[in-house]
């Protein structure tokens, strides 16, 4: 299964995603950047899958496109403390490595390449998986709505996990899985299938109509995230980073290498 994060939040995330986690470009008007020409790193690691890093050119201020130019010819490496692996560039600016097995539950990684004679360079651990992930129905009531009358209440369902001492990250992606989804409100244009919603540091979740804009079947994937992407989902703008204080774990660049577990429940959203 491959997950799309509504990436930086992005871009390519695979498990069941991340990952659009997720796009991570976007810009404000400021004329005193210093850390304009920086580059910009977007890895996510999930256990039993691909190494896939995209690095490409922070944006210039009047672009509106969602990345800058890509970044070719690197030479990217990932150690886990005991081996290296160089990564091959499959697309410009895209850079993997296939071997499912290197990415471990609990394991701890650092990138590092070269650009413009400096080291670029970031670390992030594996988090454990989730425990425990339950939902109290796994159908989904939606209200139907008509002009002259009134709707039913919304009942949502409760979704609970364990999270010790309240000390671990979290997000939640509910992905519309269905070959040709129908709109719970036709009025409304077609809009992206997934959404998500980043929780934080608890151990339940209880749904609202606002997680849904299509009927069908959905996977909702609980992700055990790091710090580091909750605080990055939390800066200003959201899945942009802001160039004027961008928050980023990569030295000598900007973005965010991470990594994250997670575990699928299965819901039927109905009228």
């Amino acid at each position: 299964m491959e997950i799309k994060l509504l990436s930086h939040r992005h871009s390519y995330i695979s498990y069941s995603l991340i990952i659009a986690f997720l796009c991570i470009l976007s810009c404000k008007k400021d004329t005193t950047i210093a850390n304009y020409g920086l580059p910009v790193v977007e890895g996510y690691l999930i256990p039993g899958q691909p190494i896939r890093i995209k690095v490409y050119y922070q944006k210039y201020l009047e672009d509106t496109l969602s990345y800058g130019y890509p970044i070719t010819d690197l030479h990217l490496a990932i150690s886990n403390g005991t081996n290296s692996v160089n990564l091959t560039e499959i697309d410009s600016g895209t850079y993997q490595y296939t071997d499912h097995t290197f990415i471990k539950e609990n394991g701890h990684y650092t990138l590092s390449f070269m650009y413009l004679n400096k080291q670029i360079t970031a670390s992030t651990s594996i988090p454990s998986k989730p425990l425990n992930f339950k939902v109290s129905s796994t159908e989904q009531k939606i209200p139907t709505f008509s002009i002259g009358s009134t709707p039913s209440p919304f009942v949502p369902i409760h979704f609970s996990w364990t999270n010790t001492n309240l000390e671990n990250y979290y997000m939640l992606s509910f992905q519309n899985i269905e070959t040709d989804p129908t709109r719970i409100d036709s009025r409304r244009p077609r809009s992206n299938p997934n959404m998500e919603v980043l929780v934080g540091l608890v151990a339940n979740y209880y749904t609202s109509q606002e997680n849904f804009t299509y009927l069908g079947s959905h996977n909702v994937l609980l992700f055990h995230i790091n710090k580091e992407y909750n605080e990055a989902l939390k800066s200003p703008g959201t899945r942009s980073l802001n160039l004027t204080n961008p928050y980023t774990n990569v030295v000598n660049g900007l973005g965010i290498f991470t990594g994250l577990t997670a575990d699928t429940l299965h819901i039927n959203v109905y009228q």
